[in-house]
């Protein structure tokens, strides 16, 4: 008898379409009980502190010494300051709409002493507040699935492509829609066996809510950016990734991600493993 996740591939290889896309209830996340719950999971041991380090690296590859880097939906910032903290000689803002959660944000930075990174109230589809081409990279996780429309992931794309240098560097990761409610099921009952109701519930929502691999891949080809490539978890795609070719290898801050990995619970090395495993036979390589 098949496994659940084996039968979660089955489902999505057989099924005839994306389930419909059902938005977020709250795009914009700003209660108080909701910066709390989300910035516990970004903290190290977290349901998304794994995730952060594997992203945290994919950007240290595609930052530089000197960059302007824009991070899209930063939320309560904890991936943006630990990146911040990895390359103290590049420069980081955070966007959000959300000013509880910029204000945890930036508690954090100053708990940290990081004097490399701010953060920006500002609507991350449209980026009024950035002049054109003035940003030397631009990075989102796990983020774009709040925006409200179709519509709105086409407007932060343009957005994207007007802020960005013509040689700037682009790591965008979210979750990927996917085309059967028994497979979804299953992954969010993975989530329930280790975590909260509300966080399986907000996963869940989360998986309802975002944008289908073609909707990236369209808005790719938009951007007219040749370096710009798609990767995605083979057969269910659970992670996104459109990123250009890494610039540096990052030997230091591998170091700094080792160490962080063996201070990870058993579960929680598990599940980064398995992340890395799938964006790596989707295509996706891992820095050095």
């Amino acid at each position: 008898m098949l496994g659940d996740i084996p039968r979660a591939l089955w489902y999505e290889a057989t099924a005839s379409d994306s389930l419909p896309r059902r938005p977020e209830h709250e795009l914009v996340m700003n209660d108080s009980n909701t910066v709390t719950d989300y910035t516990s999971c970004g903290t190290e041991g977290g349901a998304l502190f794994g995730p952060y380090l594997y992203n945290a690296v994919q950007v240290s590859a595609r930052v530089q010494a000197g960059d302007l880097v824009l991070d899209l939906g930063c939320g309560s910032g904890q991936l943006l300051n630990l990146i911040a903290q990895w390359n103290p000689a590049t420069q980081f803002r955070g966007v959000d709409l959300a000013p509880n959660m910029l204000s945890k944000a930036r508690a954090t930075a100053a708990s940290s002493s990081l004097s490399n990174v701010d953060f920006i109230q500002s609507d991350f589809s449209t980026l009024e507040s950035i002049a054109d081409g003035s940003v030397d990279a631009v990075i989102s996780s796990m983020a774009l699935h709040h925006l409200p429309d179709r519509i709105a992931l086409s407007r932060c794309f343009a957005s994207i492509g007007r802020v960005l240098r013509p040689d700037g560097a682009l790591y965008l990761m979210d979750f990927g829609r996917l085309r059967s409610d028994r497979s979804l099921e299953i992954f969010v009952g993975k989530v329930a066996i280790s975590e909260t109701e509300a966080l399986a519930e907000d996963y869940r929502a989360s998986l309802h809510a975002a944008f289908t691999p073609e909707d990236f891949q369209t808005e790719i080809a938009r951007l007219g950016r040749q370096s710009v490539e798609f990767y995605r978890t083979p057969l269910a795609p659970l992670a996104m990734v459109a990123a250009t070719p890494p610039r540096s290898t990052v030997p230091g801050r591998n170091a700094q991600f080792r160490q962080a990995v063996r201070r990870l619970n058993r579960t929680r090395r598990a599940e980064l493993a398995q992340l890395r495993m799938f964006l790596s036979i989707g295509g996706l390589g891992f820095p050095r």
